[in-house]
């Protein structure tokens, strides 16, 4: 009896442990405001350049900065992000080719430029491979909730940012840091895959990642029949544990039974 106690309590011990580390994971973002922290702005990467370097003048329908009416615009939305070729070119070309200048573009809702992803007054050069990917996977998270949490819930997720096992892909080893790509043609996620599988193959695209039918288009019959065998092959396998489970405390319940049983036969 005494085994079986904590054999249950060091397992419920090690899925609480795990669940308190993937908590750990979730970063507080900073916010976008007009407000900007000085003593963090002047300790960042940008910090030794002036403000008017990048903002010589903010504007939009000839109403200039510091009119109050701006301030019930976003900051982000406001800011000419086409000023960061100046010191970064070839990271904003690369940007240019992706799926997200795409969308700005098209004049998609809530296209995402710079400043969506990085919060220029306080980036922080040369972190590490672990704290970027962190960062990366609540940032990618903001605008794409469904492949943030079918991303943690794969070995590939598990393993980078609940983990810290730097050497496992995080969103940019797959989709690309500036030129962000999808990965619905299987020759170009195999290109992807291949980086960290040099051996694979392209049925080795088969294997999906996001295991999620949010956001998935009708038209995707493959994915969306992927899917379908994921689902009956994770309800199957519940109820076999769950069966196994229900056999085995079943058993230890009758033998508690028949031991009290025994002992009062005794008495």
């Amino acid at each position: 009896m005494l085994k079986i106690f904590l054999r249950t309590f060091f397992s419920f011990g090690v899925l609480f442990g795990l669940a308190c580390s993937l908590q750990a994971t979730e970063l507080s973002l900073p916010r976008r405001s007009w407000f900007v922290d000085m003593s963090k702005f002047q300790a960042s990467s940008h910090g030794r350049l002036s403000c008017s370097e990048c903002h010589s003048n903010i504007e939009e329908k000839g109403v200039k900065h510091p009119d109050p009416q701006l301030l019930n615009r976003s900051s982000t939305l406001l800011y000419d992000y086409q000023r960061c070729e100046r010191c970064h070119p070839q990271v904003y070309q690369r940007y240019l080719k992706g799926a997200h200048a795409r969308a700005l573009i098209e004049r998609k809702k809530d296209a995402p430029t710079c400043g969506n992803c990085h919060v220029s007054h306080y980036v922080i050069a040369l972190p590490s491979r672990l704290e970027v990917g962190r960062w990366m996977t609540e940032m990618c998270g903001e605008c794409h909730p469904a492949e943030k949490r079918t991303y943690l819930e794969n070995y590939h997720g598990k393993a980078a940012a609940t983990l810290g096992y730097e050497a496992s892909a995080y969103c940019t080893d797959c989709h690309g840091a500036h030129t962000c790509l999808s990965l619905k043609k299987k020759e170009t996620a195999l290109e992807a895959c291949q980086k960290c599988h040099p051996n694979a193959s392209l049925r080795f695209t088969d294997f999906v990642i996001h295991a999620s039918k949010e956001g998935v288009k009708k038209e995707d019959v493959e994915k969306l029949n992927k899917l379908n065998v994921l689902r009956w092959v994770e309800i199957g396998f519940g109820l076999l544990v769950f069966g196994v489970l229900a056999f085995f405390y079943s058993h230890t319940l009758v033998w508690i039974l028949r031991k009290a049983h025994e002992w009062l036969k005794r008495k």
